[in-house]
């Protein structure tokens, strides 16, 4: 009678909140492994020290072309001056066969409670990229994932990831140090692109997201992708059921990601040198500290026509970039140009022009000079002050110590 009354009344409960009554839909399997659909995803079981852990693995020729990217250019790629980009001088020492190319996919739930239910993790054996994704077919085979993917990375000598610095390696470090495990993730070189690719193409586009910067840079194109909103829901309808349809377009997301990852390396390498990339190659050699081929590099930018705004930015740090050098002849001169750029209001050419000819080119009359016109025009209106000692009061103090 009670079990009549209560079926009655979840019955009443989903029909005022207009939900679809449920019908009977028989016991789901929750150990994935007993269904003999699983060998569908085209992968294998193999033992670890951790238990039982599943892997598919897949293998591209380095001829295999990624948008417009052959992954052979991955095969030679200037670990030198990328090391430069990321501040990791160890990875200048690796070859790029000791690199594992690395992302995951995960529950998306946050904190320690995230799960990472799949690790693609691809590396060079000769002229092959072999591409090996490991995959949670439920929590209770966790220990096997951690374990496989530790086996992977015993032999790596770097790590090459986009934003995995602060959200692939921290995801994982986590479950193994729930596991009490110690992984040596952190204390392996890691070149994390995203950070090198902000920095050479900042504002050539809106975003530097993955998928935006593949189809800007590689000229990849994913068609058909499974949405990376959608991730974590499909695996919660794997995990449960079995049905590889469900993962199968996950693991085509995550197998792009990993190529990706390989052609925007050797991409980005290329950019820190390529004559036809000269602003790339500026901003990669100014971090990298090279401050002459910097500048000449910024110089060979504008020579090539740049918009008006680019075309100030490149001038000015060519001209820092030469006083680093101690190129003061040349630095004076990049002030000079930007000085006589018509409708230019910025306070900084004076100031710094008058510096250069006061304390290196021995021209006191002359830094006397700039500073009389700077604080006229100030006075006027025609240019803008700014902070610093390129505010108002620092420019009047300083044309006061020149006609003293």
């Amino acid at each position: 009678m009670f079990e009549r009354d209560a079926q009655g009344l979840r019955e009443r409960l989903r029909a005022a909140l207009h939900q679809p009554v449920r019908r009977d839909t028989g016991a789901f399997d929750r150990s994935v492994t007993e269904r003999a659909d699983l060998s569908r995803l085209g992968g294998r079981w193999f033992e670890t020290p951790l238990g039982p852990a599943y892997v598919i693995e897949s293998v591209y020729d380095a001829g295999h072309y990624h948008g417009e990217v052959p992954l052979r250019r991955a095969l030679a790629l200037p670990l030198g001056r990328l090391a430069q980009q990321v501040r990791d001088a160890r990875l200048a020492e690796l070859e790029p066969a000791r690199l594992r190319f690395v992302d995951t996919e995960t529950t998306g739930l946050g904190g320690a409670g995230t799960m990472v239910f799949l690790c693609g993790v691809a590396r060079f054996e000769g002229t092959e990229l072999r591409l090996r994704q490991y995959l949670l077919p439920g929590p209770e085979y966790e220990g096997g994932l951690l374990g496989g993917l530790g086996e992977e990375l015993e032999e790596a000598g770097g790590l090459v990831s986009y934003n995995g610095k602060a959200f692939d390696i921290p995801a994982l470090e986590t479950r193994y140090v729930l596991a009490r495990m110690r992984p040596r993730l952190r204390d392996l070189p890691h070149l994390d692109l995203l950070h090198p690719n902000r920095r050479l193409f900042k504002g050539a586009f809106s975003s530097h997201r993955l998928a935006v910067v593949e189809r800007e840079l590689l000229g990849f194109e994913r068609e058909d992708d499974c949405p990376s909103a959608e991730v974590p829901e499909r695996y919660r309808w794997f995990a449960r059921t079995g049905d590889p349809t469900h993962i199968l377009p996950v693991l085509r997301h995550n197998a792009w990601d990993v190529l990706s990852l390989v052609a925007l390396a050797a991409y980005l390498g290329s950019s820190c040198d390529d004559p036809g990339r000269p602003l790339q190659a500026a901003r990669a050699a100014a971090y990298a500290g090279d401050w002459l081929e910097a500048a000449r590099r910024y110089e060979a930018a504008i020579a090539q026509g740049l918009p008006r705004a680019e075309r100030l930015e490149a001038l000015e740090r060519a001209a820092r970039a030469y006083q680093k050098a101690g190129a003061w002849e040349q630095a004076a001169a990049c002030w000079e140009r930007l000085l006589a750029e018509p409708r230019s209001r910025r306070v900084a050419p004076y100031v710094e022009l008058a510096k250069l000819r006061e304390r290196r080119l021995g021209d006191r009359a002359g830094a006397l000079a700039l500073m009389e016109e700077v604080v006229a025009l100030a006075e006027r209106g025609l240019v803008r002050p700014g902070s610093g000692e390129y505010g108002m009061e620092a420019l009047r103090r300083r044309l006061e110590r020149l006609g003293g």
